[in-house]
């Protein structure tokens, strides 16, 4: 189950890291809390339907919701994905059908790979290329499932943390996840430079624990 308050997990099996991808894809804009349960739900449902879909009985190396979503197969066809997405009101269905749209594509050409093998080797760039993965989204997941990230999504979190505490000019830094791509990358290196110090005031060891940290601090 995801816990917005313990996301980061560097050890999830193939299931936990498509849940993990789905989860940060469809909290954007939303509440964690929220999104978290209506994962949940989603995934305690695919999870009996796995047992029922001879598919996977043949493909046994291939788990989890997303590639369920893409490739479920019962009343509905190829858009039975966006129907039962609807059926738990996660909102934005076009998107949600592009999205699923590029895995069903994209498996064609990952000769025999599984999306979470994909998901463990994509880089930043890899993922933005995927329908409703932006700067802040892609940042997020690899920042809370690499031990190896160097990287920061400036959420309202991050935001207020820089502009409260470390930037002589405040309105240098937005209220918003900036939608420039010079203007994130600015940013985003003078945030990387506040957490680190903060790292070190605090005796963190990774950047994931700091900005789970301060989303904590601002979230209380």
């Amino acid at each position: 189950m995801i816990k917005p308050e313990k996301i980061t997990d560097y050890n999830r099996n193939d299931w936990e890291l498509q849940e993990f991808f789905f989860f940060s894809v469809a909290v954007a804009g939303k509440k964690s809390d929220a999104t978290a349960r209506k994962v949940q739900e989603l995934t305690d449902f695919i999870s009996e339907m796995f047992v029922e879909n001879p598919y996977y009985e043949d493909n046994r190396t291939e788990t989890g919701i997303i590639h369920y979503l893409a490739f479920c197969l019962h009343p509905g066809g190829m858009d039975a994905g966006v129907d039962l997405l609807k059926t738990y009101k996660f909102g934005k269905y076009n998107q949600w059908r592009k999205f699923l749209d590029w895995w069903r594509q994209m498996l064609r050409y990952m000769d025999g790979a599984c999306i979470s093998d994909w998901l463990r080797e994509a880089s930043l760039l890899d993922l933005e290329q995927i329908p409703s993965v932006g700067k802040k989204t892609s940042r997020f997941f690899k920042l809370h499932s690499d031990p190896e990230a160097n990287c920061v999504p400036l959420d309202t979190h991050i935001l207020k943390f820089v502009r409260d505490k470390h930037c002589h000019d405040p309105n240098y830094i937005p209220k918003t996840t900036p939608t420039s791509i010079y203007e994130y990358q600015s940013i985003e290196t003078f945030a990387l430079q506040c957490m680190r110090n903060y790292m070190a005031q605090k005796r963190m060891k990774t950047l994931a624990q700091a900005d789970q940290a301060i989303w904590s601090s601002y979230a209380s």
